[in-house]
């Protein structure tokens, strides 16, 4: 507490010395001190207290705060004493005198804590502290005692403003979401930009700028008595503490309501009257009401009770007030100067979006540290400036009855205040409902007597208004509490103070002239959205000085060239700049050419929360009858935080033309999702009649009758409501004519009023100048839809468009409405269990043995020999392996290939081959590098010495050269032929060449000779020969090795490398130097993540496909040959062994002759480093002209051609597959690698087939894997394409791999890659969509990349429909269930080859029946709120747990299980001739094990009867009355217990089943019923999602990865420890290997403070069935530090032997070794032999 003296204003603060001693005197004596004493001396004063001595001061810790205080300081020093009279003195002489006096809290003798009080301005504070109360350290504001005396502490009076950091800028739509708010501004002289935070009890956050206020609780009641004293309960009145949902929509303020007891005709009645609290007492009285005891309804659910009917007496008065508060508005949490937690609440929907270009809902977060209502109390004064009041008058009419104010005076300031500065403002009445305002300087007392100039003009005007605040400039709104009562010339007046942050920097101000500060002044306005850091931005005064520009750039930037934006009017209202952002000035005058403003924008301010307000269309109920006039329709925004619906029912005293309803709102019942939804609520209202204009019902919503008669009594209408955690994004691009998906109830959700599983795209097409189609992600095209204006237009899943006009829009343009949805998605749930199945496991495909009788292979895992893009050579590769053998021989073969076929031969073949046999698991990867550097051999000869070669070779090819005397001895001869062949071979012999024996002779390929005399004897014998070899070697190497092979020369035989394979070259040289190979299994590898359910087998065939794709046409860059000369046909029925590209090329051509052709080809994909062409040329042929392996060409033409022109075209071999899973359907072919075959939408709807009527070829050229997407265009003549993100099997199998709409991704494809911003997770490979481009029917249409599409006709395609191109870089592709492949070859495998393989399902999440079992939820979009929830669901028991969440990150929660009951309902036991799939579901409650019955009486009737087990032949209650199968309906039967026919149908009457229910008596803590198949179920398997919005939306992940399972752990004498998974059927053999299966870090939490109850978390259990347990794993047991209670199964009949046991103790409990950790184990109903102590 404190005491505060606050003098007259106007005291000078340049008073002379003697003055100022005069005044602390006069201070001192003001505050009890005697005169003449010496303050704080150590004298003390005749009869006061005992004289303590006043401390030494040393520090005031923090030393500035905000001036409203309420901030704790820290004050040290020396000799503080505790006593009551220890207190701070706050002083203050300037600008105005302000004393505070305040409690001080002693810590030690060094240190006291005081509160900084509230201060009326900013300044600096002398502060004084005294132990006594009496003798202070100093006097008020004297400083000259020095240092130890005073302190001093700075006020200031400002906003925070700064760049921020948020830890959390996405928030869920319901609950709190703590938010950490960090500056992290530039550091300029050791200080970060922006202001501080300042500690104190007035922090404040705001989530959003919302200015609706909510109930929050009713005051006291106080009565008034009437006349003779009332007894004491006669005078009670009970207020229910709770309103209605109504409330808070018609009721914005805080209100007093007032009952008053009446005699009316000798008969005591009340009535009532409300008015704005804090005025005398007004408003209009109720009618009268009978004194009851019952609760009454005054309004919106405001109800009394009184507690007597007696002792009450006319003019008895009862008061209480109704309080509202602001729900966006909490306390924040000061951390330090630079941080502040705030714990925000979920914002005011119906709050316009920052930014609804990004996803969610945007709103700026505000900090106040000086209190949340910026304003201070209005004054207001009548038009006679007779009748004047500040703030609330209640209690003035105590004193006249002149200062009887009442609610017609009432105004409220609204707002967050951002202005510049401290203003007044002022509102004037010009008539009985309309007002002028105007604001000016605090203090600013021209204005009181001026209405001229740019601060003293009024500047705006509005109208009275009760519901909705008038927004008046910089943040400030007004409202009032009538809309009578008002005069003109009435006047309110009130202050505006800087309490809350705004997202820019004060203005600094650059003048080019001489201007007046208020010509100066530039405003900044809004909400900077901007993510891009903190923006600089200037303003600048143009040429014309009624103009400006402005630009702007990152503030870290040193570059300041960024462009203008020009020719903006300079104006006094605000103009847009960008993101949010706007500026305007005080005057539009007074400018000068180059005069500049700068200010700075800050990013960290905007938090998203991932809702959208949701109001279903009112639904009429099945039953309602047919004839209402028309459906109700709705509006509005719904302002609740979790899902309900409202009931709206037709009512009153008619039956089919009722104009009256009433409605309830309703709640989810928390159930299982496999059930229906069941609804509560409180009661209907009262009935209301029916408006043909908006009526308010709740939350923000309005209901609307179009006829307001009509209407069928009883019919009823639905509306649901819900916080949707869904997007829409406005349209893209910006669309001329204007519409927008934005606004008025366009909410995406599922057409069902859920929450959509997935993202989806809306697309907009133009079809007319006034009408337009649309469809959803790539499903079909809706019908022609006319543009209107009027209303808006719901295009489906709950969008609505809204259209600026009717007509000039361009037909074939198309729009994008991208729609997102934020559900959490659950990827995995562990637990710290280690079982058996704690992993999933795929194992590596294994080849059929029926694979060795397919050809070519049969069975050989060789590859082929592919070289590595970057080689610079060209190399023709050609594997062939020779058939395996069962017996594992070797099979080394020679190469096949053309290197003989003279004229059209290729060269440079390199051949792997197998010559250890094919029955090895695989071969190493292995590498060959071509090393062969030019050399030249000895020469040899008879003369071998005579003749010396010199110079580097330069051929690429390795030649035997021959040099022979020639002539008449003085000359020679030479020739040459390659190597590896022989003379035969050689060219013809060069005669002209002279010996010479000085210098040299050039010979060929930058070789010389030189001889040693000058003439030699003509003779074959005096032959020379040597070899001049390039590219003839070569090195390798096997995977994982770092060395290369020695050397070896290339022999052209099978050359052994090692492991078994060898290679065998075509040519013995000319390949080059540095080009490397890679040798790789022609086999199947699998990979990933299984996330099946159960366990399930993979077989994947390879099909025959020989198909030769038609060839493209490549013209020369220098010619221009089209039709016939360019139209080349493939023929023949491809033999090769594996896919091959074939390029035939133009080698020669001419005016009129006929052209010549080469060829080569390579494997496709492997175009860099491909085979060269033949060496040969040959003619163009109108008949078929074999190039090899069954495939010959031939030309329309064989004339005209230009050089250089190309053909290529693909011959597939063994590149084409399938799979299934478990014997299910086959998959769609798929192509291994390179060009797929193409996949159509699923949502097609045209007849055209895929890879008939268009079909894809070439050989792709790109990097990565990717989808090409084909979009037909109106017309069904033209088409679009895109190079999308690969999406693997598209078109037919969802994003799992099972059949169905793909999940994730087709919606995207619709997006160009210009068109992503603001669309959070989009892919960035999304490419560009094509210009529209003609179908040319059999004529290949290059798209890029070597990808060429084809289609059969040139028309009668369907617009809309889309096609699928896999293009592939890699050889991997996703099966399902996270189960992939990796094909070692691209092509080559045998038609018929089969592999298959494994996969097991986890259950990586185990833990105990009793609970306590903390799960780890992986996945992505879990949000930091208080709402962050975990749901365990079943589709068997129903029974569902809602657990709360511990966040973690966005990609991790924990939650903690809670006991789950044992599900103790058997299997159904058939009898009958029908269908025998009965399910049974639910927990059974019963007490006593019982035997259900369910009969069909009819083949869709039945009925049932329950009895106790073992007298159910003794029956005595009947059968219960038939009821329909209802297929696929849960009926609930008795105690839990509910059954659900098969959909199937096909039951016959007397089909019967019986199922029993076991008793479970969970309190015997020493005896477990015994588990045996076919009875109680051990353990129950639940499936885990998340939920951000405490229940309103769910993930939706559900398989082998999202369960959790309930279940202890098995140990049976008959269980396996290597094989046994712990559970009942597979149990393990050994205690020990429970142990070790079971839960992981156990500890203890507290799980209800006020009961200091413990929670034993990952705590676990193992039954041990019945037997005697002895030896290794049952004796000497470690606990692993575990926490494990071993039960036995039944109780008694388990005995732990430790007879054969080396050591006679277990080691249980504490008696563990020091390694093991603080483990425990516990034996319940488990006997021990022969174990010592235990």
């Amino acid at each position: 507490g404190g005491e505060k003296r606050v003098p007259a204003q106007g005291l000078n603060a340049m008073m002379s010395r003697l003055q100022l001693a005069v005044l602390c005197c006069a201070l001192a004596c003001a505050h009890g001190l005697p005169r003449g004493s010496d303050y704080g001396s150590g004298k003390g004063t005749a009869g006061s207290n005992a004289y303590i001595a006043a401390p030494t001061l040393r520090s005031v810790s923090p030393s500035s705060g905000t001036r409203e205080g309420g901030a704790w300081l820290t004050i040290t020093g020396s000799g503080f004493r505790r006593s009551t009279g220890l207190k701070a003195k706050f002083v203050t002489l300037s600008p105005q005198l302000e004393i505070d006096t305040v409690a001080g809290t002693f810590v030690d003798s060094s240190t006291i804590v005081v509160m900084a009080p509230h201060r009326d301005a900013a300044h600096v504070a002398h502060i004084t502290v005294t132990n006594d109360g009496t003798a202070y350290s100093a006097l008020p504001a004297v400083t000259q005692g020095g240092s130890g005396t005073y302190l001093e502490y700075t006020y200031v009076s400002l906003a925070p403003w700064g760049p921020w950091n948020l830890d959390n800028h996405t928030l869920s739509s319901q609950g709190v979401g703590v938010v950490a708010v960090s500056r992290k501004g530039r550091i300029t002289d050791g200080q970060s930009e922006g202001s501080i935070f300042y500690a104190g009890v007035k922090l404040f956050c705001a989530a959003g700028p919302s200015t609706r206020r909510t109930f929050s609780h009713f005051t006291d009641v106080e009565f008034f008595d009437g006349g003779d004293t009332t007894l004491t309960i006669d005078q009670t009145l009970v207020v229910t503490p709770s309103v209605s949902d109504d409330y808070d929509y018609f009721v914005h303020a805080d209100f007093t309501y007032e009952l008053v007891v009446v005699l009316v005709s000798n008969i005591l009645r009340w009535k009532w009257r409300k008015w704005a609290s804090g005025m005398f007492p007004s408003g209009t009285f109720s009618d009268l009401f009978t004194l009851s005891t019952e609760l009454v309804e005054l309004e919106y659910g405001v109800r009394v009770t009184f507690t007597t009917v007696t002792g009450k007496q006319h003019g008895d008065v009862w008061r209480f007030d109704a309080i509202s508060m602001s729900s966006f508005v909490v306390k924040g949490a000061h951390v330090s100067d630079t941080t502040v937690s705030c714990p925000l609440p979920t914002p005011d929907p119906s709050y316009p979006d920052a930014d609804p270009h990004r996803e969610g809902l945007q709103q700026e977060l505000k900090i106040s540290m000086r209190g949340k209502h910026g304003f201070s109390m209005p004054t207001y004064v009548d038009k006679d400036l007779r009748r004047t009041v500040t703030g609330d008058p209640k209690y003035l009419a105590d004193l006249t009855e002149d200062l009887k104010f009442g609610e017609d005076i009432k105004i409220y300031t609204e707002g967050y205040f951002s202005g510049p500065d401290e203003y007044t403002f002022e509102i004037l009445m010009t008539s009985s409902s309309t007002f002028q305002w105007r604001k000016y300087r605090l203090g600013e007392s021209v204005c009181k007597t001026s209405v001229e100039g740019p601060w003293c003009s009024f500047k705006g005007t509005g109208t009275v208004s009760v519901k909705h605040a008038v927004h008046l400039e910089h943040g400030v709104f007004v409202k009032f509490a009538t809309l009578i009562g008002k005069q003109a010339g009435d006047r309110w007046t009130f202050d505006a103070y800087t309490f809350w942050s705004t997202t820019y920097s004060p203005v600094t101000f650059q003048a080019n002239g001489e201007t007046s500060p208020n010509n100066a002044l530039l405003y900044v306005d809004g909400t900077f959205i901007g993510n891009e850091g903190h923006m600089m931005y200037e303003v600048e005064v143009m040429a014309d000085t009624s103009t400006f520009r402005w630009r702007r750039y990152l503030s870290t930037d040193t570059n300041t060239m960024t462009a203008w934006h020009e020719d903006y009017y300079v104006g006094k209202q605000p103009i847009p700049l960008d993101s949010g952002i706007s500026v305007y000035w005080l005057t539009s005058a007074g400018k000068h050419r180059g005069d500049r403003w700068t200010f700075t924008a800050f990013s960290g301010h905007i938090v998203t929360w991932l809702t959208k307000s949701y109001i279903g269309d009112p639904v009429p109920a099945p039953g309602n009858v047919d004839g209402d006039a028309r459906a109700p329709s709705v509006a509005g925004v719904y302002y609740g935080d979790d899902t309900a619906r409202l009931r709206v029912e037709i009512g009153g005293d008619c039956t089919t033309s009722c104009t009256q309803f009433r409605w309830i709102k309703e709640h989810p019942l928390t159930r299982s999702p496999y059930q229906p939804v069941e609804w509560y609520g409180e009661s209907f209202t009262s009935l209301i009649e029916m408006e043909s204009h908006d009526q308010k019902l709740a939350d923000g919503v309005n209901i609307t009758w179009g006829p307001t008669s009509g209407y069928k009594h009883g019919n009823t209408y639905t509306i649901s409501l819900a916080p949707m955690p869904t997007s829409i994004l406005p349209v893209r691009p910006v669309p001329s004519p204007f519409f927008s998906p934005l606004g008025l109830r366009s909410t995406f959700h599922d057409n069902m009023g859920a929450v959509p599983t997935k993202n989806s795209v809306f697309t907009v097409e133009f079809v007319s100048s006034t009408s337009f189609k649309w469809r959803k992600d790539t499903g079909p095209y809706s019908a022609s839809k006319v543009v209107a204006v009027d209303e808006p237009m719901t295009i489906g899943n709950g969008v609505n468009l809204t259209f600026a006009t009717s007509s000039g829009f361009i037909p074939g343009l198309r729009y994008l409405i991208p729609l997102r949805t934020h559900l959490p998605q659950v990827t995995s749930v562990v637990t710290s269990h280690n079982g058996a199945r704690v992993s999933p496991t795929i194992s590596q495909p294994v080849a059929a043995l029926l694979n060795y009788a397919n050809f070519p292979n049969q069975g050989s895992l060789l590859g082929d020999v592919r070289p590595w893009g970057k080689n610079r050579g060209n190399h023709s590769i050609l594997a062939s392996p020779a058939a395996g053998t069962s017996s594992g021989g070797a099979a080394a073969v020679s190469g096949s290939g053309y290197a003989s076929q003279r004229g059209i031969g290729l060269s440079n073949i390199i051949n792997a081959v197998a010559t250890q046999g094919y029955l090895v698991g695989r071969y190493p990867t292995t590498y060959v590098k071509i090393v062969g550097a030019p050399a030249v051999s000895i020469v040899t000869g008879a003369l071998a010495d005579e003749l010396t070669v010199s110079g580097v070779y330069s051929a690429v090819s390795s030649y035997v050269y021959q040099v022979e005397p020639f002539s008449a001895g003085n000359n020679f001869q030479w020739r040459k032929y390659p190597l590896g062949l022989s003379d035969a071979n050689a060219t013809v012999w060069s005669t002209t060449n002279a010996i010479v024996v000085t210098g040299a002779t050039l010979l060929d390929s930058n070789l010389s000779v030189t001889f040693r005399t000058t003439a030699y004897s003509i003779s074959a014998t005096n032959r020379w020969t040597f070899t001049a070899n390039s590219g003839h070697s070569f090195v390798h190497r096997d995977v994982g090795r770092a060395l290369w092979s020695d050397e070896k020369s290339i022999t052209g035989q099978p050359q052994q490398l090692s492991s078994g394979i060898s290679v065998q070259f075509s040519q013995r040289s000319g390949y080059t130097p540095g080009d490397q190979f890679i040798i790789s299994n022609r086999t199947i590898d699998s990979y990933g993540v299984y996330t099946g359910e159960v366990d399930v087998n993979y077989a994947i065939e390879i099909l025959e496909d020989k198909a030769r794709d038609l060839p493209t046409f490549h013209r020369s860059s220098s010619g221009s040959t089209t039709g016939l000369q360019a139209k080349m046909d493939v023929i023949g029925h491809y033999s090769g062994n594996s896919t091959y590209v074939y390029e035939v090329k133009i080698a020669a051509a001419g005016n009129g002759v006929l052209s010549y052709f080469t060829w080569r080809k390579f494997l496709h994909g492997h175009k860099d480093g491909g085979g060269p062409f033949s060496a040969y040329d040959r003619r163009l042929s109108l008949s078929p002209v074999v190039l090899g392996d069954g495939v010959s060409v031939k030309w329309a033409a064989i004339s005209g051609q230009s050089v250089g022109d190309t053909w290529r075209f693909t011959a597939h071999a063994g590149d084409t597959f399938r799979w299934q899973q478990s014997g299910g359907e086959w998959s769609p072919p798929q192509r291994i690698s390179n060009i797929g075959l193409i996949e159509p939408d699923a949502s097609n709807v045209g007849s055209r087939v895929a890879n008939v009527d268009i079909q894809a070829v070439g050989d792709y050229e790109g990097t990565k894997d990717a989808s090409i997407v084909i979009e037909v265009l109106a017309g069904g003549a033209s088409f679009r394409w895109k190079k999308n993100m690969y999406l693997p099997l598209a078109g037919a199998y969802s994003a799992s791999g099972t059949p169905g709409p793909y999940c994730c991704g087709t919606e995207d494809v619709m997006y160009d890659s210009r068109l992503g911003g603001g669309v959070e997770q989009l892919n960035d490979d999304l490419g560009l969509w094509s210009p529209p481009i003609n179908m040319m029917a059999t004529v290949p249409i290059h798209l890029a990349e070597g990808i060429h599409v084809m289609f059969a006709k040139t028309s009668g395609y369907v617009h809309g429909d889309i096609y699928f191109v896999p293009v592939k870089h890699t050889q991997h592709h996703r099966m399902n269930h996270g189960v992939h492949l990796a094909f070692g070859s691209s092509s080559g495998y045998s038609a018929g080859d089969i592999w298959t393989l494994s996969a097991t399902a986890a259950v990586a999440a185990r833990g105990p029946l009793g609970g306590n079992t903390e799960m780890v939820v992986k996945g992505n979009g879990f949000l930091p709120t208080s709402s962050l929830r975990c749901r365990l669901t079943d589709p068997r028991t129903l029974h569902t747990m809602i657990l709360p969440a511990r966040y973690i990150s966005s990609e991790e929660v924990h939650c903690d299980t809670v006991g789950h009951p044992p599900d103790g309902t058997a299997d159904p036991m058939f009898q009958g001739s029908g269908n025998s799939k009965l399910y049974t579901h639910g927990i059974f409650t019963g007490k006593q094990t019982v035997m259900f019955t369910i009969r069909m009486v009819t083949a869709i009737t039945f009925e049932w009867r329950v009895d106790p087990l073992g007298a159910e032949n003794d029956r005595t209650v009947g059968w219960l009355a038939a009821r329909p199968i209802s297929a696929g309906v849960i009926h609930a039967i008795k105690q839990g217990f509910a059954v659900r026919f098969s959909s199937d149908g096909g039951y016959a009457p007397g089909d019967q089943w019986s199922v029993i229910s076991y008793y479970i008596d969970l309190m015997q803590a020493n005896e477990l019923p015994e588990v045996q198949l076919g009875s109680i179920r051990p353990g129950v398997m639940k499936y885990v999602s998340v939920t951000n919005d405490g229940g309103s939306s769910w993930s939706v992940d559900q398989h082998g990865l999202t369960r959790f399972l309930f279940s202890d752990i098995y140990v049976s004498p008959s269980g396996d420890d290597v094989t046994g998974e712990g559970t009942s059927a597979l149990p393990y053999r050994t205690i020990q290997r429970g142990i070790h299966a079971a839960l992981s870090s156990p500890r203890n939490v507290m799980r209800n403070a006020r009961s200091s109850h413990l929670a034993y978390i990952n705590r676990d259990d193992v039954i041990v069935s019945p037997g005697r347990y002895t030896g290794a794993g049952n004796t000497g047991l470690f606990t692993m530090g575990k926490t494990v209670m071993i039960t036995a199964a039944r109780s008694g009949e388990v005995v732990i032997d430790c007879s054969i046991h080396s050591s006679s103790n277990m080691y249980i409990g504490d008696a563990m070794q020091a390694s093991e950790g603080g483990g425990k184990l516990n034996l319940r109903g488990v006997n021990t032999e022969n174990c010592g102590v235990v």
